[in-house]
């Protein structure tokens, strides 16, 4: 036997033999562990409705207390945080204050969203007050003579597994015509 024919018939034992022989192939690829666009755009969908029922909430919440003439921060903190609540509170203690308190609801016209991560949701509400009568403790009618419908820009945040609004921007608008809010 020549030296080329015991080389290869080494070469082919070792090829024979039960051990794993190196490969240059790659491994094979994962699935991916992200989640699918369907199953981000249904989180979003979710996370946008819950922070509109947040904000929802948190509107109801300020009007009942404008009608008792109270400013209770306990009851607003269960949708409210940050900014927009210091904005609520602030406007519900002038009210106590004087002694106003108020008549009818805010209309909520519509509420879109306008931006969405995993835990801040950016909201867009066309926000109709010009409903709601206000009275001092005589029964007078002390309702501001300015235009009360405005476009709010919000900021949702998540906090634990809920959404509380957390920030404000408010524009005062003759109409909602042309606003991303209009119906």
């Amino acid at each position: 036997m020549s030296v080329g024919a015991a080389v290869a018939c080494c070469a082919l034992a070792a090829a024979c033999t039960s051990e794993p022989v190196p490969s240059s192939a790659p491994s094979p690829i994962r699935a991916a562990t992200t989640p699918t666009e369907t199953q981000i755009e249904r989180q979003m969908s979710l996370d946008y409705r819950a922070a509109e029922t947040a904000y929802r909430a948190s509107v109801a919440e300020h009007d009942r207390q404008a009608r008792l003439g109270i400013a209770n921060a306990a009851a607003l903190k269960k949708t409210a945080t940050g900014v927009y609540l210091h904005f609520s509170l602030r406007s519900l203690r002038r009210s106590r204050d004087a002694g106003w308190r108020a008549k009818g609801t805010t209309e909520i016209v519509n509420v879109v969203g306008s931006g969405w991560k995993e835990r801040t949701i950016r909201l867009i509400a066309c926000e109709d007050s010009s409903g709601v009568r206000f009275a001092d403790d005589r029964g007078k009618d002390v309702t501001p003579r300015m235009r009360r419908t405005y476009v709010q820009e919000l900021t949702a945040n998540k906090n634990g597994s809920g959404w509380k609004i957390a920030d404000i921007s408010s524009t005062i608008v003759d109409s909602f015509q042309g606003q991303p809010c209009a119906l």
